[in-house]
């Protein structure tokens, strides 16, 4: 069902057949995400739930942290929001030209292979959002017109975290608290549940680390 009005039919249904820089087609498929709970079961319930009891309780700063991480249509989107943040290192260490290019490629090609990954895993299962199983759910941000599961913000924080983390090890344990905060922003706009988080991080952080198991081989210093 389109999440648009008037109906559009879901955005970029192939994007999970794109190629990938660091993974195989066999890789996207074996390193795909296990099922959503079924929307029947209780765990779905309990999820869906949470859900409505966070955006009928938000708390200022977690609204706030909502917006912030919002990234939606005509913005930089979640990739570039990582970009700034990769900016600001690669700035602060001085890095020569060469470098930097280096950092720019290996951040993004690793959130390239995390929207190839999550888009291939979002219409494999095709799960609906909130507020499409209980349609008393208001949503914060704008609701994407393309399946929930899982959250494509989480996966590309977490492919991103990962490699700036290789990178910037000092840098670790912030990249880590951000990657939490992009995704659990998507919940507290209601547009995500608990399971598309957290299976989205550690897609993401799986995807992530072919790009570092590559760089770890490229022969730069």
């Amino acid at each position: 069902m389109s999440l648009e009005t008037p109906p559009r039919p879901p955005m970029l249904p192939n994007f999970g057949q794109v190629r990938a820089w660091m993974m195989t087609p066999t890789d996207i498929v074996s390193e795909r995400p296990v099922p959503p709970p079924s929307t029947s079961s209780a765990q779905m319930q309990q999820e869906l739930a949470e859900v409505k009891q966070t955006v009928q309780s938000l708390t200022r700063d977690q609204t706030a942290i909502a917006y912030k991480w919002n990234d939606g249509a005509g913005t930089y989107t979640p990739p570039g929001h990582w970009n700034d943040i990769a900016a600001e290192y690669i700035r602060d260490a001085r890095f020569s030209e060469v470098r930097a290019a280096r950092a720019f490629a290996l951040v993004n090609m690793a959130m390239h292979d995390a929207a190839v990954g999550c888009w291939e895993a979002k219409y494999f299962y095709f799960n609906p959002r909130p507020s499409q199983l209980d349609a008393s759910i208001k949503t914060v941000i704008g609701l994407p017109n393309f399946p929930a599961y899982t959250s494509g913000h989480s996966t590309f924080s977490a492919a991103a975290a990962v490699v700036l983390s290789y990178l910037f090890p000092g840098g670790a344990a912030d990249f880590d608290a951000m990657k939490d905060e992009a995704g659990i922003s998507r919940l507290y706009g209601a547009i995500h549940y608990r399971s598309d988080i957290d299976r989205g991080k550690d897609h993401g952080q799986r995807i992530g680390g072919y790009t570092v198991n590559f760089a770890r081989q490229d022969g730069a210093n």
